[in-house]
């Protein structure tokens, strides 16, 4: 079979992302270029790699069989980049961290620097991965460990190969614009709700949250993007909810109040079983960093 590494690319963040649209967001194409290599690709295989369900895409058996694959080949191409730019691999051990959005933003930075301190022989390198899919990456070896979240409210289920310790655990909070107070229960069942959608976790954690609060949200913008979804609180446009750390893809526009009993989220640190000492290592500073 030929395939481009590009075709590759698409298809993964794809699967990833469950849209053509967000995919292309993600990689900066056109939705048109995107559409182009998922064909090109369909081809190639003799198979649909994916199918649309409600508003997603979701993968076919012949999808589900590639993508590991396809991660496996593109980690062993970056490496390959890595290695011509003259990285010593007998000196150093390259450990690739999966992130999303305020993870990395607030915790990226002092993982690497706490790293270069302590141990100055590891490189890390951050691969944005959609937190829905931070588990399989790090069973598929597309990445060497991963910072991802579970609810309590709707826990991740146990998966075979994988490993997660929990390193830190905050509250959901209601997001109001600046400078505006926490509204009143009535105010909060009448208001606008910016959610994300139903389909995945964090969009049923969101839920159940509101519903803890005793109201029926009522859903006026579906947003996957928290640092949209913060943008738009901040503009007046409806009510979200929200951690500390998730605030950190805010700005000044928007104020976090604190409420009682709509649960939250944990941080935890995905590895497989018995990691590489490199990995351990990384592992234990993503642990301090975040609690």
């Amino acid at each position: 079979m030929t395939w481009t590494l590009g075709q590759l690319q698409t298809f993964v963040v794809v699967a990833e992302r469950g849209s053509m649209t967000r995919a292309a967001e993600a990689l900066g194409y056109s939705i048109g270029a995107v559409s182009q290599h998922m064909s090109a690709l369909r081809r190639t295989v003799g198979s649909d790699l994916v199918i649309r369900r409600g508003r997603s895409l979701v993968l076919t058996e012949a999808g589900r069989t590639l993508l590991p694959r396809a991660r496996s080949i593109l980690a062993a191409q970056a490496q390959a980049e890595l290695a011509m730019l003259g990285r010593d691999f007998e000196r150093e051990a390259i450990v690739t961290l999966g992130v999303f959005g305020s993870t990395s933003t607030i915790g990226l930075p002092l993982i690497v620097r706490l790293l270069a301190e302590r141990h100055p022989d590891i490189v890390v390198r951050a691969r944005e991965v959609n937190v829905e899919t931070m588990s399989a990456a790090v069973i598929d070896g597309a990445i060497d460990l991963g910072i991802g979240i579970d609810y309590p409210a709707v826990p991740l289920p146990p998966m075979r190969g994988l490993t997660w310790t929990t390193v830190a655990a905050e509250d959901f909070g209601v997001v109001t614009p600046a400078g505006r107070p926490l509204p009143s229960p009535g105010e909060l069942a009448e208001a606008d709700w910016i959610l994300p959608p139903a389909t995945d976790l964090f969009g049923r954690a969101m839920r159940l949250a509101t519903s803890a609060l005793g109201i029926q949200a009522k859903e006026s913008h579906i947003v996957t993007d928290t640092a949209v979804a913060l943008a738009l609180a901040g503009t007046g446009l409806g009510l979200t909810l929200a951690t500390p750390i998730m605030m950190s893809l805010g700005g000044p526009d928007v104020a976090l109040h604190p409420v009682t009993g709509a649960g939250g989220r944990e941080i935890i640190v995905l590895t497989v079983p018995a990691p590489s000492a490199p990995v351990a290592a990384v592992a234990e500073v993503v642990a301090e960093v975040f609690a």
